[in-house]
């Protein structure tokens, strides 16, 4: 077995067998994990406050054929601004259980430990948690390879320059311009257009100074959660939670 050190982000915790967790983390070196942590349940010395959710941690661990051993894992940035407020904390779920569902393990991508990290760090002091995770999502569905070109229409090859408003198929990846009817897409203004590719061009600490106009974001966020959904094939709990929030508070 090979010894790893490596900083991450602990994306899910659960009970296994009588006194172990099984642990889920996106590393900066490994790409996303699943570990278990021997004894972590009835130790209160070894694994202090090391597997709270969305926590940034420096984990040690043995390679196995399947899952890693936890050696050791010390606390580095608990994020606790997220978890004193219920709205910041079902965006910063919804990204980090857009990353553990959808990416598989041990495909190491250091841009998505950094896009992951940054986010998280941003939606500790950022005024609009929704506009956040957008831009999150736009850069990881870019990063992930699932964002199309989205520079022409998918149909006649008419350039986006050549038209102000565009409907986007998410199902198909299909980029129409005016001249075409498509049913189950979304509008899209040049503006915003414009948008989604300065997410995938520009450096990753200079797209949070993006922002989206209220109504445009909330509908291309939706779209674009409803899509992972459905790619994933399960409902994404976080969305679940912001739904709740939503309906209480009257905020997207």
């Amino acid at each position: 077995m090979i010894v790893r050190q490596t900083e991450a982000i602990v994306l899910q915790t659960q009970d296994y067998g009588e006194s172990d967790r099984l642990v889920s983390f996106y590393t900066r070196d490994g790409g996303k994990i699943r570990g278990i942590a021997k004894g972590a349940r009835r130790s209160r010395k070894r694994f202090v406050n090391a597997f709270e959710l969305l926590s940034l941690v420096d984990l040690t661990y043995k390679t196995t054929k399947s899952l890693v051993w936890i050696e050791a894992c010390k606390l580095l940035e608990p994020h606790l601004a997220l978890r004193a407020e219920l709205r910041r904390w079902g965006y910063a779920s919804l990204a980090s259980e857009v990353v553990l569902e959808m990416v598989p393990e041990g495909d190491p991508e250091r841009e998505l430990f950094f896009l992951l990290s940054e986010t998280l760090a941003r939606l500790t002091e950022g005024k609009d948690p929704q506009n956040l995770v957008l831009l999150f999502l736009l850069r990881f569905l870019d990063t992930t390879g699932y964002l199309p070109a989205l520079d022409s229409c998918s149909v006649c090859r008419r350039p986006v320059g050549a038209a102000t408003l565009w409907r986007w198929q998410l199902s198909q990846g299909a980029l129409f311009c005016p001249d075409h009817r498509v049913n189950k897409a979304i509008t899209l203004d040049l503006g915003t257009l414009k948008l989604i590719q300065q997410t995938r061009k520009l450096p990753l600490n200079k797209i949070w100074r993006l922002h989206l106009l209220q109504d445009k974001k909330a509908t291309l966020f939706y779209s674009l959660v409803e899509w992972i959904s459905d790619h994933t094939g399960k409902e994404l709990n976080s969305l679940k939670l912001l739904g709740q929030i939503k309906a209480v508070s009257g905020r997207s």
